[in-house]
């Protein structure tokens, strides 16, 4: 495994990922909204039947180790179209898109993007209609002055009470909120509640490609909507997995089930 970079050459900044060698297609993992990839996957992709694979973990702009340029929108749209270029920079014939929460969504528009290049995307409670959730409406609802000036902070104090108190999930994401740009989950967030033209959904059920998509069991119990999205997804031919003692975090809360419904969902097409 190595860290490498790509240039955006229209901003002059730095998109940093984790290569680890292996086998085409090559896998690219996009984290959720201010999480960076290279802290949430890396357990993920030494697991028995992705080890073996051509791994690629990006930190989005704004995330992790990549640059937090401030003439950025961070939107959803603008995240793939620097992708589309890391895709070109890696050089590879063929690449398998997973994508967490925000990531989701950065993966459809990358997919409807490069269909030439994309031949499967893996989806874990992508974020498909304008709207977002709960983390993300509550960003979105705040001006830009006023996050970065006090929600920011706010919600970093939130989580470290969270943290202290012995939430697993909290530690984690405070551990990549505090080194992410306040800047960019903003913008980000507002990009996610407002959503792309024509929407996420819409652009997925397009696509004439295999797409799974993953919820956490925790989920599905707790929320009708996860339950509604169920069906729906069904009912348009895309595949569903659960991924078993999870929620929203299946990354981190059952790691093995995780990488397990990944490798399933590769497998299941010929991957």
């Amino acid at each position: 495994m190595s860290m490498e970079t790509y240039l955006d050459p229209t901003i002059q900044a730095f998109i940093r990922y984790f290569d680890f060698p292996g086998d085409e297609p090559s896998v690219v993992y996009l984290a959720g909204l201010g999480l960076a990839s290279t802290a949430v996957y890396p357990r993920i992709v030494v697991e028995p039947g992705l080890s073996g694979r051509h791994s690629i973990l990006v930190d989005l702009f704004g995330c992790g180790y990549s640059d937090r340029p401030e003439h950025y929108s961070y939107s959803l749209e603008e995240h793939a179209s620097t992708l589309s270029g890391l895709l070109d920079h890696i050089g590879a014939r063929q690449f398998i898109l997973v994508g967490h929460s925000m990531g989701g969504s950065v993966v459809i528009e990358l997919a409807a993007k490069r269909p030439e290049l994309i031949v499967q995307i893996i989806m874990a409670e992508a974020n498909l209609d304008a709207g977002g959730g709960l983390w993300s409406r509550a960003i979105a609802h705040q001006s830009e002055a006023n996050f970065i000036k006090n929600g920011y902070r706010e919600y970093l104090e939130e989580r470290r009470n969270m943290a202290l108190s012995g939430d697993h999930i909290a530690s984690i994401s405070l551990g990549n909120w505090q080194v992410a740009s306040p800047l960019a989950i903003h913008r980000s967030a507002v990009s996610v509640v407002k959503g792309t033209q024509p929407v996420m959904w819409d652009k997925l059920i397009r696509l004439p490609i295999p797409r799974t998509y993953l919820f956490g069991s925790r989920s599905l119990e707790e929320y009708e909507t996860d339950r509604e999205m169920y069906t729906r997804l069904e009912a348009h031919g895309i595949r569903v997995d659960v991924v078993p003692d999870a929620g929203h975090g299946m990354m981190a809360d059952n790691p093995v089930g995780f990488a397990e419904a990944i490798y399933t969902a590769m497998r299941l097409v010929g991957f």
